[in-house]
């Protein structure tokens, strides 16, 4: 099963969010390329991306002829699929596979708005805004279908009027089912706006993502000879003769000679990496999922530790219909303290339909989880953030974990009496505000936006349960360097906007007629986006404060929200944005910062425009990305702490030089709790609690007061 995983998520057609691949394992690049030619290897996937991008570009030439040969005409689905094939046709080599892409993109779309009605369950009560014109109560949606449409933009708030607009009218949106929600937006898009589909969805990178593993696929299969059929550097270490593991001797396994199942002892895996890598062994901390549940009989009946391993090599429909299969998504099997269950609680009935029922996931006791599980029965509830402390107190909920608001601890300090309680604990991540360079490309212009916001307010959003951050990196870490916050904000806010100002002057920036400083074409008009669909957020008032600021003294601002906004990030897309980071136990930070990493994070922040420096115009901005990209490489080749600190320190403070990312707050997850069923004794310590050990951590230890509950 170990084995079985890792070449899962080592397969070059596996594209979950597991990134073990990205550990240097020996023998990984040659197995993952199929190829010992180190120059093949480098760019291998960017040659069928490329090829995958010009699949879509195909089937938009196509789209977009049959619109302009049928303009002011909606077509209907089977029409536009005719004559997509007719244009198609017309068109020649390379266009055979257009009417099939068009069907698959129809495919995804579903799948795209599906996941997004499901998303939507339960939160169209955290969708809420102020009626001013009626004494600022406060108006919310009303249901699941309403959040859809909301966040499909078939529902929009409007500021000046203090109402919600209905696109489809009030009561029409309202008593829609989920599948006819679904297909009131599916129909908005297919067939008449397809290009806006590929263009500004989120299904432009499932069809991209596809596409190209179609093409590498077909690459592999053109292999006929020579094949690295496995990675060198995973192998057992003791199937020849006995080895020693931390002063135990594990000796060579007997196995049956017929299945080659070990009879009696232990199997040791050896993993072995090039070079030095502090985050590595973090990196193999994955729950082992079984083989016989996920891959399919053809592939276990290969399985033979050598060269097959219980899985289809490169073959993205292995992926897609077997491992990632709807039915096992929907009904998972690990190894963890409790299996799937439903609400009768008979194992024999439990399938997809009656795992998951109306936001509840039910879960009885594993008894062959490796420690007693105390609690026999378990249910996962998805609740409004709003609605969380409503349902401890009603008994609804007896464990919530609502976000630190305003108000959310002294409700439960309230009602100790009544056996509520709370306890809270450091994030593992943080918040923060991005600047990307490639759409402002003066520092200095991003040095003044940073000096008009004040992190305070983002801060306060949590009330007492976050605190302000100076450097980009949780404070959860124990690299962050914790003598920076006696220096304060890096950049001072300075309310009355005469910093700046002062700093555009000295880059040589005038205003224009409409009194927005300009220099070089380059105006200072910009958007600060807030993800999702609305104002509720930390960064929100720090915006809302700094575009205030900025716009009295030669800017142009306008806060908006956006649902797309984290799609967007991906292409760099956003000039100015707020999110926040989850971090990894180890600090390491090549994929975030290093001018080498091809991961989208470093397209928010500009890496795109800073790499090819156009007529030198970011010679400061590639001088510090790779003055820190040596620094990021040398604290990957030392396992030295308290050297790999001092590294880090110095390489936060080049990313505060480069002024594409300002840090925000630090905020902590609450936890409370109904103590009258909760046996608190079972919980752990205050002590004990850190950003890697939750109140939920040891879940099975937790047992409940009542002699017969369970």
């Amino acid at each position: 099963d170990v084995l079985f995983n890792l070449y899962v998520y080592l397969d070059p057609a596996y594209y979950g969010s597991s990134t073990i691949y990205s550990t240097d394992i020996v023998g990984l690049k040659e197995y993952r390329t199929q190829t010992s030619n180190e120059s093949l290897q480098d760019g291998f996937k960017d040659r069928f991306t490329i090829e995958a991008n010009e699949r879509i570009y195909r089937i938009l030439d196509c789209f977009m002829d049959v619109v302009d040969s049928n303009k002011n005409t909606s077509l209907t689905d089977a029409q536009m699929k005719e004559k997509l094939g007719e244009v198609a046709a017309d068109f020649g080599a390379g266009y055979e596979t257009v009417v099939e892409d068009y069907e698959l993109t129809k495919k995804f779309f579903l799948e795209e708005l599906q996941k997004s009605y499901t998303d939507s369950k339960g939160t169209y009560q955290d969708i809420s805004f102020i009626d001013k014109n009626n004494g600022n109560k406060k108006v919310t949606l009303v249901n699941d279908t309403e959040a859809f449409l909301y966040n499909q933009g078939l529902i929009k708030w409007d500021e000046e009027e203090y109402k919600f607009i209905y696109s489809l009218g009030e009561e029409e949106g309202r008593v829609l089912s989920e599948e006819e929600a679904i297909q009131t937006v599916y129909n908005k898009y297919i067939p008449n706006e397809l290009n806006e589909i590929l263009m500004y969805r989120s299904t432009f990178y499932e069809v991209q993502n596809y596409f190209a593993l179609v093409a590498q696929q077909e690459y592999f299969n053109s292999i006929t000879t020579g094949k690295i059929t496995n990675i060198s550097g995973i192998k057992y270490a003791n199937m020849d003769s006995a080895v020693t593991v931390k002063g135990k001797t594990y000796e060579k396994p007997v196995l049956d000679e017929t299945t080659g199942a070990v009879v009696s002892g232990n199997e040791v895996l050896e993993i072995t990496i090039n070079d030095v890598d502090p985050k590595a062994i973090w990196d193999f901390g994955f729950t082992v999922a079984p083989m016989y549940y996920y891959s399919n009989a053809e592939q276990i009946a290969k399985f033979d530790y050598i060269s097959n391993f219980g899985v289809d090599f490169g073959n993205v429909e292995f992926q897609n219909s077997v491992i990632q299969s709807q039915s096992k998504s929907a009904l998972p099997v690990g190894a963890g303290p409790y299996k799937a269950s439903c609400p009768d609680k008979n194992n024999d009935n439990v399938s997809a339909e009656n795992f998951f029922v109306d936001n509840i996931v039910y879960l009885q006791r594993n008894d062959y989880f490796l420690f007693e599980v105390k609690t026999k029965y378990l249910n996962y509830k998805y609740i409004s953030t709003q609605l969380m402390l409503e349902s401890l107190f009603s008994g609804e909920a007896h464990i919530v974990n609502p976000d630190c608001k305003i108000g959310y601890a002294e409700n439960i300090a309230d009602r100790k009496d009544e056996g509520f309680a709370s306890t809270d604990v450091m994030t593992n991540g943080y918040g923060y505000i991005g600047i990307n360079a490639e759409k402002i490309p003066d520092v200095a212009v991003r040095r003044a936006i940073m000096h008009a916001i004040n992190t305070q307010l983002a801060v306060d959003y949590y009330f007492g349960y976050s605190m302000p951050i100076h450097r980009p990196m949780t404070k959860a870490s124990w690299a962050y360097p914790t003598a920076a916050d006696a220096a304060g904000q890096y950049y001072a806010f300075d309310a009355t906007g005469a910093t700046s100002e002062q700093l555009l002057i000295e880059a040589g920036y005038s205003k224009n007629n409409q009194g927005v400083y300009t220099k070089d074409g380059h105006t200072c008009k910009y958007t600060f986006t807030i993800p999702g669909d609305t104002t509720d957020h930390p960064a929100y008032m720090a915006f809302k404060r700094a575009s205030e600021i900025l716009n009295r003294h030669g800017f142009d601002i306008e806060v908006k929200t956006d649902i797309y906004a984290l799609n967007k990030l991906n292409t760099g897309d956003l000039t100015v944005w707020a999110a926040d980071w989850d971090a990894d136990v180890e600090p390491d930070m090549y994929q975030v910062y290093h001018i080498d990493s091809t991961v989208g994070y470093t397209t928010n922040w500009g890496y795109r425009a800073i790499k090819r420096n156009s007529g030198g115009r970011y010679d400061y901005e590639l001088d510090i990305v790779e003055r820190l990209s040596e620094m990021i490489d040398a604290a990957r080749e030392t396992l030295d702490i308290t050297e790999r600190a001092s590294i880090y320190a110095d390489a936060l403070n080049m990313v505060m030089d480069l002024a594409v990312e300002l840090p925000i707050y630090q905020r902590s997850d609450l936890y409370a709790y109904n103590t009258n069923i909760i046996d608190t004794s079972t919980l752990p310590p205050a002590e004990d609690l850190t950003p890697y050990n939750s109140p939920l951590n040891r879940i099975w230890e937790i047992r409940l007061k009542s002699p017969t509950s369970n």
